[in-house]
């Protein structure tokens, strides 16, 4: 039986095709043409997995800032106190931006000159990175690292840290601001640990 569901390996080619496409033209400068022929696909084809630009551009930022969280994930230690696995996670994270800034400089360039859009890609892991943030408090409570807090106040504390740390990768990212960021990560980590004691 034939479903209407898109095939995910296909618009993930196309995505992946459309990875170079926007690194190489930005995001302004590119049109369903470039990446149909990137992706060696009819615009006809094309337009049945993504409906414009737009749309392909959603994908691929989900997918490097998917990469990007998995990554900064990847330093979170069990063992470890909640100060040290979000320094760990929001450093990992910030290099991993940088580091995605700079591949795909004509996009940010083109970004920065609509502060809403991009603020809008920066939301897309937000769930994710609330949840996780949330899963560390409540290891920091079972632990008495910090003090205990209701179900509501913890979510509200996981939705302010995320808050609070996407202003501040902001701030790097459009603004180009706190070049000795590392201290002053660790300086705000702190803030906010000393503060839950």
């Amino acid at each position: 039986m034939k479903t209407n569901v898109p095939d995910e390996s296909v618009r993930d080619s196309i995505v992946d095709a459309a990875l170079g496409v926007f690194e190489r033209y930005g995001l302004h400068r590119v049109s369903m043409h470039d990446i149909s022929v990137a992706s060696g696909m009819g615009r006809s084809s094309l337009y049945h997995y993504f409906g414009n630009k737009m749309e392909v551009f959603d994908a691929v930022s989900k997918k490097l800032l998917e990469q990007v969280f998995i990554a900064a994930k990847k330093e979170i230690d069990t063992e470890s106190t909640m100060a040290v696995n979000v320094s760990k996670y929001e450093l990992k994270k910030l290099e991993g931006i940088k580091a995605m800034s700079r591949k795909y400089h004509l996009a940010l360039i083109d970004l920065k000159q609509d502060p809403a859009l991009l603020l809008t890609k920066m939301r897309i892991i937000i769930h994710d990175e609330t949840k996780m943030l949330n899963d560390l408090i409540d290891r920091a409570i079972d632990r008495k690292e910090i003090l205990p807090l209701n179900i509501e106040d913890r979510r509200f504390l996981a939705e302010t840290i995320v808050t609070v740390f996407r202003s501040f990768e902001q701030e790097i990212l459009i603004f180009d601001r706190f070049p000795e960021m590392e201290a002053k990560l660790f300086w705000l980590v702190s803030i906010f640990h000393k503060g839950l004691q």
